[in-house]
């Protein structure tokens, strides 16, 4: 049986964070899920490299492929676009946006508009256009699309890369020089380094002079990672996500898988039984301990489940998949049954 240990300690960080990571690849448990749901809706609907780039404009604004679904349903081509402005200015407070777009959601028909203008002809080969010059002008593409900033961007690129395959390039930097932009995934790699900064603010480690150390220390995490969807954007969000293992009331392996099936019941009790497909997409991709509808017994998203990691030492969910961190007491007390038949949350 492999050890316990503290893995809050510095000395244990770096295998924490790797398997994890590792976890997060193998089962496309990134923020969104979009490893899994967009190529899936993709693949249903048989989208063409235009209306997959229209996809990556929907998604790049709502940061949900719930709601990217829907507004898809209703504007299955990007000249359709109209129609996708109309179903959201008609059904404004019952689409979800994700938490770090809601500032823009009431900026998407005059965003799709604009987007419109510049894009509709050619969506597909806009992206392509760029990506062939590398990674700059691939980001002053995404950095300049309408009402878009530094962190929309940046998923938007991913969307882009998922959707229209690898001549998207992977990020030729970590931008850990931009001190707001970066600072959840900067402030991660620190912590796995050892450091305790998770809540430093942007101008700590120029401070004390460690950026460079960083970068470097990044990509030699990076580099023992073998996986096709190992790269600079993939592993960002995983640090993003890790360093919110370590605030009150956060994140944990599994997160957004859990936060998905909320999404997905939550859009169920607005618009009907219409997501068949990305429950089959969940179904395709996640073992059972993974997926909350096979799982009665798991809280899911919940405070013991979030803080488990931060007041015990013991990573919860990560030790079902990992030959090198074993199970929590928590997997355990899930599989007797003790926290009980979860409750589910009453949506309108």
């Amino acid at each position: 049986m492999t050890e316990q240990r503290d893995w809050r300690l510095p000395e244990n960080r770096e295998l924490a964070f790797l398997e994890f990571y590792r976890f997060h690849l193998e089962y496309r448990a990134h923020p969104g899920c979009v490893y899994s749901l967009l190529p899936a809706i993709a693949e249903s609907l048989d989208m063409d490299e235009d209306q997959r780039a229209w996809l990556v404009w929907l998604n790049g604004n709502t940061q949900n492929a719930v709601t990217s679904l829907l507004l898809l349903e209703a504007a299955p081509r990007p000249e359709d676009w109209p129609k996708a402005v109309a179903f959201w200015n008609d059904n404004f407070k019952l689409l979800e946006w994700d938490t770090d777009r809601r500032h823009q959601k009431s900026k998407f028909g005059e965003a799709t508009e604009a987007w419109a203008s510049r894009h509709l002809l050619e969506p597909a080969q806009s992206w392509l256009d760029a990506a062939a010059g590398g990674w700059g002008p691939t980001w002053a593409f995404a950095n300049g699309q309408p009402y878009m900033g530094r962190l929309s961007a940046w998923s938007m690129t991913e969307y882009a890369r998922i959707l229209l395959g690898p001549a998207i390039p992977d990020a030729g930097t970590w931008m850990l020089e931009d001190k707001s932009g970066s600072k959840s995934h900067r402030n991660g790699i620190a912590t796995v380094m050892g450091h305790d900064a998770v809540y430093w603010d942007e101008g700590t480690p120029d401070m004390l002079g460690i950026v460079d150390d960083l970068g470097r220390y990044a990509d030699e995490l990076l580099a023992q990672v073998d996986h096709p969807d190992a790269s600079r954007l993939t592993m960002e969000s995983a640090l993003c996500t890790w360093k919110s293992w370590h605030k009150p009331n956060r994140r944990y392996p599994g997160v957004y898988l859990d936060m998905m099936y909320e999404r997905i019941r939550k859009a169920e009790a607005r618009f009907g039984s219409r997501f068949l497909l990305l429950w089959e997409a969940r179904l395709r991709d996640l073992p059972a301990y993974l997926r909350l509808e096979d799982n009665l017994y798991d809280p899911g998203l919940s405070s013991v489940k979030q803080n488990w990691y931060l007041e015990t030492g013991q990573i919860p969910v990560l030790g079902r998949w990992s030959d090198s961190i074993p199970m929590s007491d928590f997997d355990y007390k899930v599989d007797a049954g003790d926290f009980g038949v979860r409750k589910e949350r009453k949506w309108s």
